[in-house]
């Protein structure tokens, strides 16, 4: 039988410390206590076993909770971390995507707190059980001799398909799910694999691999989505098998059906769609009522009231971007990228895109230049799309360079292209993060870029319209120095 877990609570608000260890106490769990992102690190650190279960707050001095959470993350800490927040904005979604669960409100009742706490307790059971079963598989692995029964015992027993060919392309083995499947033609194991399969593209990525070993073939596996196979979709992963004289003697394939994947993530954007068209029409109430208040038109308010309103007024200024970002990226997945071809004067745009983030700009002590090439030709494009392009890059920009930098805007042609260069003079981009930048959600997270909001969804908005225009988007960054990106456009013949 499982023991409950234990909780490392890291807050430095007594009153919280005290009402959060009251409820798990309450309920038999073993509770110790933090003041500081330092002191829970010391006892992850000293203590790394006696801690299941961290219920942190995002509201930290000193290092801060995320400091903690990308601890965690780097040591392949098993810990649960369960976030606390004021309000559960834009920092609680940060610390989701950085590794924590899920995050409570501070103002919460008894009953939403022990919902949100049973199921990072249902995780941790279940994480727990997953390891006691592992275990157990390893100790019948390891007193079974693995003779060629027991090798198709296991291979049957998996939900994936497997199929293995020898060196000169005949089908020697396929396990249960790939008989069921339908994959098999009449003929079946001994026979040439282009006799045993249906699938023709799967046969010449298998038929390939067992060539990678030849002269100016480097050995390597393929992957692709197989699309013909009746109403299943099927990703492989085809790898050569090799010997101990690094001699290819076959091939195997793995396929993996994406058929509840993608109707799992069809459920999930379809759920982020409908919450966003939703929130959008009160939250743009709630800014306009707000904005009313702060302007006096409703009223005298005193100056921390108003300083109040006003906090209140950016933060819902900022879900009301990160809600228009969803929309934007949905309609991007949708294929609707492109709602309206139209010949655009690029120019016109930028400048009016550029207008609209000058004040920004000046408010940050940051020059913005802009550079429009004469006589630029007309481009055949989505104009809302165009817009996004500059908005998102310049914004970008303005965000993550310090006071006193530089932001310069290009556009000009580059042979059959039309090339929008964004420049800054600001934080850089470290080579780690290079790859990630254009993922969905993703946020550089340092010490500098901590206090810097947004949704991480810009950059994936930007390459998403691009891509749809048949573009290409090129990023160049130094840590220190800057970051540029250079968005290259094709005219229309």
């Amino acid at each position: 039988m499982l023991t409950k877990p234990s909780i490392l609570v890291v807050e430095n608000d007594a009153a919280m410390v005290n009402r959060c260890g009251r409820l798990l106490l309450s309920r038999g769990y073993k509770v110790r206590t933090a003041e500081s992102s330092k002191e829970a690190l010391h006892f992850v650190e000293k203590y790394r076993a006696d801690v299941d279960i961290m219920l942190l707050s995002l509201e930290l001095p000193d290092l801060g909770a995320m400091s903690v959470i990308e601890v965690l993350h780097r040591i392949k800490s098993k810990i649960l971390v369960m976030a606390m927040s004021s309000e559960c904005g834009e920092e609680a979604i940060e610390a989701i995507h950085a590794g924590a669960y899920d995050c409570i409100r501070k103002t919460f009742t008894n009953a939403r707190f022990w919902t949100k706490m049973n199921r990072v307790m249902e995780r941790f059971t279940l994480a727990r059980h997953l390891e006691i079963l592992k275990k157990e598989r390893e100790s019948v692995l390891a007193k079974d001799s693995c003779d060629e029964g027991t090798i198709l015992t296991i291979l049957d027993s998996m939900a994936d398909m497997i199929l293995v060919t020898d060196q000169k392309g005949n089908l020697i083995l396929c396990n249960k799910a790939v008989v069921e499947s339908g994959l098999l033609s009449g003929r079946r194991l001994g026979r040439p694999v282009e006799e045993c399969l249906k699938n023709k593209d799967l046969v010449s990525f298998m038929m390939a691999t067992l060539q990678s070993g030849q002269p100016g073939r480097p050995f390597g596996h393929h992957e692709v989505c197989l699309l013909e196979t009746g109403d299943a979709k099927l990703r492989a992963h085809i790898n050569p098998v090799i010997n101990g004289d690094g001699v290819i003697v076959g091939s195997v394939a793995l396929l993996h059906d994406m058929s509840q994947t993608d109707a799992m993530n069809q459920v999930k954007a379809d759920f982020m769609s409908m919450v966003s068209h939703e929130l959008k029409a009160p939250l743009s109430a709630l800014l306009m009522q707000i904005s009313v208040v702060v302007d006096g038109l409703a009223g005298d308010i005193n100056a921390k009231q108003k300083d109040l309103l006003g906090k209140s007024k950016e933060k819902t200024k900022g879900m009301i971007a990160l809600v228009n970002d969803l929309l934007d990226l949905r309609r991007i997945e949708e294929g609707k990228a492109l709602l309206v071809i139209e010949p655009l004067d690029m120019g016109e745009i930028l400048q009016r895109s550029v207008d609209l983030m000058s004040l920004s700009a000046q408010e940050e002590n940051i020059r913005l230049e802009v550079n429009i090439a004469d006589d630029l030709p007309l481009l055949s494009a989505d104009r809302s799309g165009m817009q996004a392009i500059f908005v998102n890059l310049v914004s970008n920009a303005v965000k993550y360079t310090p006071s006193g930098g530089r932001v310069t805007v290009d556009l000009n042609m580059a042979g059959k292209f039309l090339r929008i260069k964004v420049a800054d003079t600001g934080l850089g981009i470290e080579k780690a993060d290079l790859e990630h930048i254009f993922d969905r959600f993703y946020r550089i997270k340092s010490e500098q870029t901590r206090s810097i909001g947004g949704s991480g969804l810009g950059l994936a908005i930007v390459k998403g319209i691009v891509d749809a225009h048949k573009g290409t988007i090129h990023l160049e960054s130094e840590v220190g120095k800057g970051t540029m990106i250079i968005v290259s456009l094709p005219l229309e013949k």
